[in-house]
């Protein structure tokens, strides 16, 4: 069997985090749901997977693996009592790399102040900076989370979580064009929308999988903002120009943020058309003891995990 880039998710993005209690208490006052979990006892680890389910959800009660826009939570045991134990969100100097994940809400206002009341942090607040129509709230580790509107129609005072979109991950590139390249042809993504910032020397690419979303609202203000499971790639102009790696991947010390994965039609098929493709491989499928994921290196040395979608093609009884 071939396999389809159209029919692929962009599934997930992993964080790694110090207190899963903590965690797991923030993303749930978002609205998110716990949907998966599992426990390593004999390697120290447990995986968290939450996302937007119910109603109002783009999801639905799918498959953890037959979605987008799926945050997974890396907790490895004994962090959350190490007093010198903390991850680094992507944003600091010399770490900059994964900058953050964006939530895309039914009425910001209300939302940032449901935030702040409950005693959250801000990165930003809806009132300070040039950019008033955003907002970066910070979880407990300090990753930060982008609060933008969902649409521009009038939503009344109040805001509802069951109205929220896990709206997309942004990583740092060096090239714009090689990376757009890369997720474009490679990965099998298609190129959404491009936001130049001349002025302040940095543009946006916005990219994902069109098949496995609505239709765009060409009316909406921001018409992919009501969608789940997108890519965006910032530029900051001339950093093509340096030489060697420009951003931290996350996953050499000091670690963070861990990786983006994408569930595929047919996890061997899609392999081999990776191969095919002289890919840089962190992971083949036939390397160590898990052989029921990949992880491939893109342009920045950023990690893609690869995974079957389970409801496309049934392999195991996770």
């Amino acid at each position: 069997m071939a396999t389809e880039t159209s029919k692929y998710k962009l599934n997930h993005t992993m964080l790694r985090v110090k207190d899963p209690k903590r965690s797991l208490e923030f993303y749930k006052f978002l609205g998110l749901n716990q949907i998966q979990h599992f426990d390593f006892p004999e390697n120290k680890f447990s995986l968290y997977f939450l996302a937007y389910n119910g109603p109002n959800s783009l999801q639905g009660d799918r498959h953890f693996t037959d979605r987008n826009a799926v945050l997974e939570l890396t907790h490895n045991y004994g962090t959350e009592n190490d007093p010198n134990y903390s991850v680094v969100n992507g944003n600091t100097e010399p770490h900059r790399g994964f900058g953050h994940i964006a939530i895309s809400v039914d009425n910001i206002e209300a939302a940032c102040k449901r935030i702040e009341e409950a005693g959250y942090p801000f990165q930003k607040k809806l009132t300070e900076g040039r950019m008033r129509n955003i907002a970066f709230a910070k979880d407990p580790d300090g990753y930060w989370v982008e609060l933008i509107r969902r649409h521009n129609h009038d939503v009344g005072t109040t805001t509802d979580t069951s109205n929220y979109r896990l709206n997309h991950t942004m990583i740092r590139v060096k090239s714009a064009e090689t990376s757009v390249k890369f997720y474009q042809e490679v990965m099998g993504m298609t190129l959404l929308k491009v936001k130049e910032n001349k002025d302040a020397g940095f543009n946006l690419y916005f990219l994902g999988y069109p098949g496995s979303n609505p239709p765009l609202k060409n009316d909406a203000e921001n018409p992919v903002a009501e969608w789940e499971g997108l890519l965006e790639l910032t530029w900051n102009y001339g950093t093509e120009k340096q030489e060697g790696p420009v951003y931290h991947n996350g996953n050499t010390e000091p670690q963070g943020f861990g990786h983006i994965c994408v569930a595929v039609d047919d996890l061997n098929a899609a392999c081999s058309r990776f191969e095919s493709l002289n890919v840089d491989w962190k992971k083949r499928l036939t390397d160590g003891r898990m052989r029921n994921i990949a992880f491939i290196l893109d342009p920045d040395g950023y990690w893609i995990e690869v995974v079957q979608n389970e409801a496309l093609k049934r392999t195991s009884n996770v």
